[in-house]
């Protein structure tokens, strides 16, 4: 989710776990024996994607499950891309436009609709009152049963998108609904959650415990999606040429993405936004006219961990008209030294006219 928290869903499924619950003890006393599905149950397995998006490129995986017992964050590759008590996968999308156009969230395997709840806007956290936020947490969601005691949760889905009803049969892969900006977050995304007999499991580790710092030796996903789910230390997820400099709220809106520029705009500048920053990582914005001549360059280094980030450089019109043709920028989030040092790069042109 988008913020975390040790309390779960909300008041929606409890009384369905309390049903199932006692439904468990009534059929053990029944047959004299105690219920110990935790202990024979099959791994879920071959999870699909829950979303539908391209890894790395169109969507990200933004937090993973927290590993630490404690007050601390540590994901299952012993890094801090987690929040205190977080329990499932969120999968971001670029911003707000994206979301409107509509991106499906997907059936990770076959199942039944244990539960749903619509109705809760799609707003972001900052704009609930308390009240309402403590109830809906998970925001417009959907609970899958998949048997032996094994669930999948989606989360924070978008309000009137939910495709199935309680007690629908669904396939693996089936549409479910689209990515909202609903309940407890800051940004559209779809929280995923797996879990065995209500506790929380990490689909890159699985029912087993891991090596320290390593995927599990039997992960939940399917062999050909967890090789598009890699865990990549630097994220730049968005980035843009704007006439001015550009808010952030608007680009978070999905402004400031036009191919086309007019020769008349005030000034050019690149943008750029981005997740899990360091203190010591250097941020390098570079623009080039049609004649690779360069019109802005400047670096920054950042001073303090930022989950989030935005940025920008740029530069006046130096005449009446910028030159017509291709301004190609590129924004460089470099960390480390020699060998241990990691670059990422991420590119956008805009045409002026």
């Amino acid at each position: 989710m988008g913020r975390t928290s040790r309390s779960g869903c909300g008041w929606w499924w409890l009384a369905i776990v309390v049903r199932c619950q006692a439904v468990r003890w009534i059929v053990a006393a029944l047959l004299g024996t105690v219920w110990v599905a935790t202990a024979q149950a099959e791994p879920l397995g071959d999870l699909d994607l829950p979303i539908d998006c391209e890894p790395g490129m169109s969507c990200w995986m933004l937090r993973y499950v927290d590993h630490d017992p404690g007050p601390g964050v540590r994901d299952y590759r012993c890094g801090g891309r987690s929040g205190d008590g977080h329990k499932g996968t969120d999968f971001a999308i670029r911003d707000l436009a994206v979301m409107a156009a509509g991106v499906e969230v997907r059936a990770a395997a076959a199942g039944v609709v244990l539960a749903i709840r619509d109705g809760v806007p799609d707003v972001g956290m900052d704009q609930l009152d308390p009240a309402t936020l403590a109830k809906a947490q998970c925001g417009n969601g959907i609970r899958l049963d998949h048997g032996e005691g094994w669930e999948t949760w989606y989360c924070h889905l978008r309000r009137g998108s939910l495709a199935v009803q309680e007690g629908d049969q669904v396939a693996a892969g089936q549409p479910l609904g689209l990515v909202g900006f609903s309940g407890e977050t800051s940004f559209p995304h779809l929280h995923f959650d797996v879990r065995h007999d209500g506790q929380p499991v990490d689909p890159f580790v699985g029912p087993e415990p891991a090596a320290v710092c390593e995927p599990g030796a039997r992960p939940l996903w399917r062999d050909d999606v967890a090789a598009r789910l890699d865990y990549p230390p630097i994220l730049l997820t968005n980035a843009g040429i704007a006439p001015a400099a550009p808010e952030k709220d608007d680009i978070r809106w999905g402004w400031h993405h036009q191919d086309v520029l007019s020769v008349g705009s005030p000034a050019l500048v690149l943008w750029v936004e981005g997740y899990w920053f360091e203190p010591g990582d250097k941020v390098n914005f570079r623009l080039t006219d049609p004649e690779k001549t360069a019109v802005v360059e400047r670096s920054f280094d950042v001073e303090q961990t930022r989950q989030r980030w935005f940025w920008y450089a740029g530069a006046p019109r130096p005449d009446e008209w910028w030159p017509s043709g291709l301004y190609d920028g590129e924004v460089m989030l470099e960390r480390g030294s020699g060998e241990d040092s990691q670059r990422m790069v991420i590119k956008r042109s805009v045409e002026l006219r």
